[in-house]
């Protein structure tokens, strides 16, 4: 069985009653923003199912939160820029967000790769030999071309595509060009309902704040965001 999470930002205890209640093998995808400060939760939830991720915006937003997902083995579980064959079925992962310091469709990118990036960054922005913290979390216009080789099934996203008021067209493009059937995405907590605006043959899920859904897109949890 494969289950879509939505944000859970630091807590995880939505997931783990309904993970121990099911019979058969479950692979769980996480759309980002795990806002983690350790990996204790991740090795946890790893005894009731293979466990994959993308990164979104908040896994930046803390040494901490980076740590545990690219300073762990967990690194390896992290979708993002590749294409993975996850019981039977082809699941390409594009994690993080558009920022406008780099690239804000429609509007060209900036910077093509973050080595473009850090030849024009302030020397003091500079994070451990590389791209500043915030911006490790940011999507660029190479992370596309990576995927656009690439064909898969299943787009997980932490961005949204169109229609969404907030979405952004060129991962519906990106989709096109892989040959994908599907998008799941996170980042937005409402669970948007795409079921009257969708007009293309593309099915597109939010799966909101602390929810969980199937392959086919049923919820077996929806929360609400109410903090």
């Amino acid at each position: 069985m494969l289950l879509f999470a939505g944000d859970p930002h630091g807590s995880f205890d939505h997931l783990l009653p309904l993970l121990q209640q099911q019979n058969e093998e479950i692979a769980l995808i996480i759309l980002g923003d795990l806002q983690l400060t350790d990996c204790d939760i991740l090795n946890k939830l790893a005894q009731y199912c293979e466990l994959w991720f993308i990164h979104g915006n908040h896994d930046s937003k803390t040494v901490g939160a980076f740590q545990a997902l690219w300073g762990s083995e967990w690194k390896h579980r992290n979708l993002h820029g590749r294409v993975v064959e996850i019981q039977g079925v082809r699941i390409a992962g594009l994690g993080g967000v558009f920022r406008g310091q780099i690239w804000m469709p429609p509007n060209k990118p900036l910077f093509f790769d973050p080595i473009h990036f850090c030849q024009y960054c302030p020397q003091d922005k500079i994070w451990q030999g590389g791209l500043p913290l915030r911006h490790r979390t940011s999507i660029f216009l190479s992370d596309f071309e990576q995927l656009e080789q690439q064909q898969a099934d299943i787009l997980i996203c932490h961005e949204a595509p169109k229609p969404h008021p907030s979405g952004f067209k060129v991962i519906n493009q990106l989709a096109e060009k892989m040959g994908v059937k599907k998008i799941f995405h996170g980042h937005h907590h409402e669970n948007f309902d795409y079921t009257a605006l969708n007009h293309s043959a593309l099915e597109i899920f939010n799966i909101g704040f602390r929810s969980l859904a199937t392959i086919n897109g049923k919820y077996l949890l929806q929360n609400i965001d109410d903090r």
